[in-house]
């Protein structure tokens, strides 16, 4: 008979072995416990004690697996967690935390349309703080969540959310930091967690600043690097594809003809008022009149400039499922006319030639939208698209979602 005591038990001396480095080690007993809880939730499944302990486990399990390379496991342990996090409906900086590690391990799985989407989520959980008080409560998880969701975005997103993201999350770690007893001065700070993730922040807002060529936000970001953490550098600066630049070159290929569209989808990245989510870029109900505009460019360049549309396309998706998470009430409203437009963006990438694990992310990301069009009788299942949309997720979807 389960035991979820032994189970509780069994974790605890995996997590010791783990503790130690012994990752390899800590996965088999991990095992035993895993089996132990599922097992135990197979006679009580409802059980909100066993259920939050096997949360537990599985962030932990991650960790591990992601300790080994082992990327995909990793993924599907946090995604198994967050599902589970969700209906405890525990508090929302433990559900932000949980989204914020799926997205994590999303983007070292290579899922990255579910990367942005989650650390977008996190965010979205965490908007009652004041970002502008650093006595107010919540302050410093704040801006943890802001820095981790930095790092995702600037592999997953807008290369400008990214750095929007790593300034508002420096300043934010900074100001805490000046704000707590003893505070922190020019000789620099321990690396504690949130030290680590001020330090990265400060390095990608950096790069980020010194790639789109504005020096001397990139100069001030490398000076307040040098003052904290001295001896670290920023990394070498990238040529980002934003937004902004991929819609300008669609315009200039005479694919995209709405140059006012992109100045309310992408805002001065370097302002004070740059966004840090998705949802802050513009007003949500931008989202579906963005669809319908950019939908014929991304077919149009999918073949023969990919990458153009995947930054167009993907932009675009993260913005539609902010505003659907916001209850956006158009979009809610009027799905039967937003959702095959959304279909056929996300499908023209499959004509991309793309190849690795976003395929399977595609697949998931077209496998909700398919059932959510089946269930709003916003599509049959015999129109064409659907049937190919179907297609492409028995080639490429992953049965364990």
């Amino acid at each position: 008979m389960p035991n979820r005591r032994h189970a509780r038990r069994t974790h605890r001396d995996a997590a010791k072995l783990a503790a130690a480095g012994n990752h390899q080690g800590a996965l088999a007993i991990y095992a035993h416990a895993e089996g132990e809880f599922r097992g135990c939730l197979a006679v009580h499944p409802e059980d909100r004690g066993t259920r939050s302990d096997f949360a537990e486990l599985l962030a932990d399990l991650a960790v591990s697996h992601a300790a080994v390379g082992e990327v995909a496991e990793a993924y599907a342990a946090q995604r198994e967690r967050v599902t589970i996090t969700a209906g405890l409906q525990t508090g929302t900086v433990e559900r932000a935390a949980a989204r914020l590690d799926l997205a994590e391990a999303a983007v070292g799985a290579g899922r990255l349309l579910t990367a942005a989407t989650e650390a977008d989520a996190a965010l979205g959980l965490l908007d009652d703080v004041d970002p502008a008080d650093p006595g107010s409560p919540g302050f410093t998880t704040l801006a943890d969540a802001i820095a981790r969701a930095a790092r995702v975005f600037a592999r997953a997103a807008d290369p400008d959310l990214a750095v929007g993201a790593a300034d508002q999350a420096a300043r934010m770690l900074i100001a805490a930091r000046q704000a707590a007893p003893g505070g922190f001065g020019a000789e620099g700070i321990g690396l504690d967690g949130t030290a680590v993730l001020l330090r990265d922040s400060l390095r990608l807002a950096a790069a980020l600043h010194a790639g789109a060529g504005r020096a001397g936000h990139a100069r001030g970001a490398s000076d307040l690097l040098t003052r904290h953490f001295p001896g670290v550098s920023p990394p070498s600066a990238p040529i980002p594809l934003t937004l902004r630049a991929a819609l300008e070159t669609a315009m200039r290929m005479g694919a995209f003809f709405d140059p006012g569209l992109i100045e309310r989808l992408c805002p001065d990245p370097a302002g004070r008022e740059a966004p840090v989510t998705v949802s802050a870029r513009c007003d949500p109900g931008l989202a579906a009149v963005a669809l319908h505009t950019v939908e014929p460019a991304v077919e149009a360049l999918a073949s023969t400039h990919p990458n153009l549309a995947w930054r167009i396309a993907t932009e675009v998706h993260y913005l539609l499922t902010a505003a659907d998470r916001l209850g956006e009430r158009n979009l809610h409203l009027n799905f039967r006319d937003h959702g095959p437009a959304w279909l056929a963006m996300l499908m023209a990438l499959t004509a991309t030639g793309k190849q690795g694990p976003i395929l399977g992310d595609l697949a998931a990301a077209l496998a909700e939208l398919c059932e959510r069009l089946r269930t709003r009788h916003a599509a049959a299942e015999h129109e064409p698209l659907v049937v190919a949309a179907h297609r492409f997720i028995t080639a490429y979807g992953d049965p364990r979602r």
